[in-house]
């Protein structure tokens, strides 16, 4: 006030005075800035020099803060705006999602029959062919008949069963308590997803689907009110879909799985069941009925949930882990345009299914050319030998490609330690899960054992093919450099207190991380021995593939790398025999000399290997 008295004749600071009040919002007290700028601008009481001074510094100053003011007002309008972006997105993938909804519900309710009285009246007319994607390349397999009965079986065009519509009832009630209990804890709009564990109903993966429920669980719960991981179920390629016995334990789907014929086509790799079950799943209502979430989240056995999972997805980008080991080059546009002419190898993110995260109207676009192109990837003998395990992976990514599906690829989803990684205590807050496909192996003082060597101290779901771990695994060393990676010890512990809370986790006489490495023999142990002085020197093929030499000294030479190789005395109702020891896991080799074969079983599952010599 006192300074409009003193100024009041003087127009410019009046102008001043009130762009500064216009000012305010963008800038710290403008007002506290600009009095002593428009102070020096008063006009003076005698002309002199001092009076251009004074105009020189009114400009510059002037210039000053209209550019400071400019700048402002920009930033926080761009926010202003950028936040409206973010809200009419979300807006609009709410609304998008509630359509969908309102689609599902029609076609279950109205488009396939009537609901009276907890029965359903089916209009013979409606095939439900608009809610049946196509199978892709499964309609070519010789299991194409089976799926096509099992989808038949399990209601398209006839509505849900009884089962089914309570098993939908009880999943939106639950997504109603958790959008409840959102609201009252003031946490904002959530973006719930369905976690979908695919799996097989195997001794191996059973026991690693019952330790990953487990968890999952538990971050559920730690995550509360503000969480976003939503419902769960265990998608199970199981014979012809028939329960295992674990449904009672975790919710479950069961689909069919392919036959041995199948697999012997697919040389055996079991992965191939995974995009035939999502396949099958999505083609069923019935199955489909307590999936009620507009996101899926799909995970693996072998994946440890160490802290609580948000939705890293958005309506249009899926997210997905980044697969170091499987990046496109040059080197696989060969075999990528031998699947389809329209994938550039540049297009190929490093990705697979698992773990991913997508909208259940991507996973629909996207699952028939997955399944598709891994059968294709698989009976094709180039890309059978240049992408080995990771073929369907590959399959995955490829279908994305052609399709224009771009991951958000994140390095920070999931991680994959081994024993010569270096994990501080902290990488549990680092990373979402732990995926165990690697061994740890240590010595017992706590230095790595080497490459493809079975430790003195081993933790390997390997061991594990036949059998339970046990419970109260012991803990790695705690020297060397077993001391400074807390990766093995943090999954040991995982393991132990799920099967300790676990009420029906089986008793096992497999061993723990104490007793698997065996030792090679000696040269006199060797002479000492028929069957070892028979073997040493020789080559074998492995299951079909030539490479399997037995060398002196207990030296192994496998397609895989060197492992080791030693004698396993006779017993009781067992003669003498081998073991073949490689790649983290234990072989026991019977010889049939005379014939010149060999059948090998593997510790823990029992898969059976045959070999002839070369």
């Amino acid at each position: 006030a006192g300074f409009r008295s003193v100024h009041a004749s003087n127009p410019l600071p009046r102008e001043l005075g009130r762009w500064s009040s216009a000012l305010r919002p963008a800038l710290d007290e403008p007002g506290l800035l600009s009095l002593p700028l428009i102070a020096a601008m008063a006009p003076p009481r005698k002309p002199g020099k001092g009076s251009s001074v004074r105009l020189a510094i009114c400009l510059v100053t002037t210039l000053l803060i209209g550019a400071i003011a400019y700048w402002n007002i920009r930033f926080v309008y761009e926010r202003k705006q950028a936040a409206e972006r973010v809200a009419v997105a979300y807006e609009q993938e709410k609304a998008v999602a509630q359509e969908e909804r309102t689609l599902r519900r029609a076609q279950i309710d109205d488009g396939h029959g009537r609901r009276r009285g907890g029965e359903v009246d089916v209009d013979a007319s409606d095939t439900g062919a608009n809610d049946t994607p196509s199978l892709g390349a499964a309609q070519t397999t010789p299991t194409a008949l089976p799926v096509a009965a099992a989808v038949g079986a399990a209601g398209i065009g006839t509505g849900l069963s009884a089962a089914g519509q309570a098993k939908r009832d009880a999943a939106l009630v639950e997504q109603k308590r958790m959008a409840d209990a959102a609201k009252a804890a003031f946490c904002g709009p959530l973006r719930p997803f369905h976690t979908l564990l695919t799996a097989q109903s195997t001794t191996y993966q059973n026991w690693q689907a019952r330790i990953m429920h487990f968890h999952f669980q538990k971050q559920k719960a730690i995550a509360g009110a503000c969480g976003e991981m939503g419902g769960f179920s265990r998608l199970v390629a199981h014979g012809t879909g028939e329960p295992d016995g674990l449904e009672g334990e975790m919710p479950s789907i069961f689909v069919t799985e392919y036959t041995p014929a199948d697999l012997a086509r697919f040389k055996h790799f079991a992965v191939m069941n995974r995009p035939y079950s999502v396949v099958q799943m999505l083609a069923s209502p019935e199955l489909m009925a307590g999936i009620v979430e507009d996101y899926i989240s799909i995970a693996e056995t072998d994946h440890m949930m160490m802290r609580p999972l948000p939705n890293l997805a958005s309506f249009s980008e899926p997210a997905a882990y980044n697969f170091g080991y499987m990046h496109s080059h040059p080197g696989t546009q060969r075999i990528i345009s031998q699947i389809t002419p329209l994938v550039n190898w540049k297009q190929c993110q490093p990705i697979g299914p698992s773990p991913a995260i997508l909208h259940i109207n991507v996973l629909r676009k996207l699952t028939p050319k997955w399944n598709e192109y891994s059968i294709a990837l698989k009976l094709n003998d180039d890309a059978d030998k240049m992408f080995g395990w990771v073929l369907e992976m590959w399959g995955y990514s490829i279908a994305a490609a052609e399709l224009g599906i771009v991951h958000k690829v994140l390095t920070d989803f999931q991680t994959e330690p081994g024993a010569q990684s270096r994990m501080s205590v902290d990488y549990v807050n680092q990373y979402y899960i732990h995926h165990y496909t690697y061994g740890s192996e240590y010595r017992l003082d706590g230095s790595p054992q080497g490459v493809n060597q079975i430790g003195e101290w081993s933790l390997d779901k390997r061991h594990y093919g036949g059998a339970y771990p046990p419970r109260n695994l012991q803990l790695p060393p705690t020297t060397g450099h077993s001391a400074i990676n807390f990766a093995p010890k943090w999954l040991a512990m995982a393991w132990n207190e799920a099967s300790a809370k676990i009420a029906t986790w089986p008793k096992t006489k497999a061993m723990g991380t104490v007793g698997w490495r065996r030792e090679s023999p000696t040269d006199a142990q060797i002479s000492a021995s028929p069957l070892a002085s028979a073997v040493v020197g020789s080559s074998w093929t492995w299951g079909g593939v030539s490479g399997l030499a037995f060398n002196a000294h207990g030296l192994l030479k496998t397609p895989w790398g060197e492992g080791k190789w030693g004698i396993l005395p006779a017993t009781e109702g067992s003669a003498e025999a081998i073991f073949c020891d490689f790649a983290s896991a234990l072989h026991n080799v019977k010889f049939d000399l005379a014939a010149g074969t060999f059948v090998s079983r593997r510790v823990g599952d029992g898969e059976t290997v045959q070999g002839t010599r070369e």
